[in-house]
């Protein structure tokens, strides 16, 4: 490619960005939705071009998105752009899929602890604990209210209430680990039709009934449960948030195998597409605790046992 035509394509992209990323700061609920696409010319630039035009693509835009919002513009393009990068790295590698969504995920994972860490290091205020004393202090005012009312709850209540706070402050490391893969998967989401388009770099989706995880994770799974139960250790200790962290990511894993098996039972057994699909939407949004357990432990079945394999032959 000369260098005129390199240079057209990167000023359209150039200015395609910029077009998102002034929906995305002016537009409150559209922005919402094109965050996601963000990374998308960061793809299309490091697919075309070569790396080092791709990191001074990211430079240039870094400098427009001061211009187009404030200087607060430029965290957001540097952890867009860095995914983008990142994602159309492997790609024009023809890398796997898993390898490629793994290190999206670290990638932006990265992106967003060292935003956090720099904004606490600037501002000299911890937003997560400000917000968990908030939502004490909420706790605390509608105590007090039902309790001019009549209706206050009792301290075994009260106690539930504030374990839930300090659980969340607990699990926060996973949370990020999660807000993490979901921001990568919706992006994946958005880009896939963009790339196919206009690139001959797709992205290749595996079926979700085919997910095989490690069966090493089940494995981990009960270590982590044998030393949730069995190792005593203070709330507030490292050796707690490490064990808790840990046993929350797994068994998120576990989920995810669970339901992937429920949509491979459904494709062998000729099931309506959309029964998986309510399966999963009401396990998570009905709070019924016995759901998601139950489809955790199809999760382990399918990671412990030829499950698959005994359905196949059935069939």
């Amino acid at each position: 490619m000369n260098s005129g035509r390199r240079i057209a394509e990167g000023g359209a992209l150039l200015a395609l960005y910029c077009i998102l990323l002034f929906i995305t700061i002016q537009v409150p609920l559209l922005g919402i939705f094109t965050t996601f696409f963000l990374p998308i010319p960061f793809i299309l630039v490091t697919i075309k071009q070569k790396l080092s035009w791709s990191l001074g693509y990211l430079f240039v835009a870094s400098l427009l998105s001061i211009l187009i919002g404030t200087i607060l513009s430029v965290p957001l393009t540097l952890l867009m752009g860095a995914t983008g990068i990142a994602i159309g790295h492997f790609l024009k590698k023809d890398k796997p899929m898993a390898p490629m969504f793994i290190s999206a995920v670290l990638v932006f994972l990265g992106g967003i602890l060292l935003i956090y860490a720099a904004s606490v290091l600037i501002t000299d205020v911890n937003y997560i604990e400000e917000s968990m004393n908030m939502a004490e202090g909420s706790l605390e005012n509608t105590i007090g209210i039902m309790d001019s009312f009549g209706q206050a709850p009792t301290e075994q209540v009260k106690k539930r209430m504030y374990e839930s706070i300090d659980m969340i402050n607990t699990l926060m490391p996973s949370l990020f680990v999660l807000m993490s893969v979901i921001m990568v998967l919706l992006i994946f989401f958005a880009a896939h039709p963009i790339l196919k388009r206009f690139s001959d770099k797709a992205l290749k989706w595996p079926h979700f009934r085919d997910l095989r995880l490690p069966k090493s994770l089940l494995w981990y799974y009960l270590i982590t449960m044998l030393l949730a139960l069995f190792v005593n250790t203070d709330k507030n200790s490292f050796v707690y948030m490490a064990i808790t962290n840990l046993f929350f990511i797994l068994q998120f894993f576990i989920l995810l195998q669970g339901y992937s098996l429920i949509f491979y039972i459904a494709h062998v057994k000729s099931w309506a597409k959309a029964i998986p699909v309510l399966i999963v939407v009401f396990s998570l949004l009905l709070p019924i605790p016995i759901i998601t357990t139950a489809v955790r432990f199809l999760g382990i079945i399918d990671l412990g046992f030829p499950f698959r394999e005994t359905i196949k032959k059935k069939e």
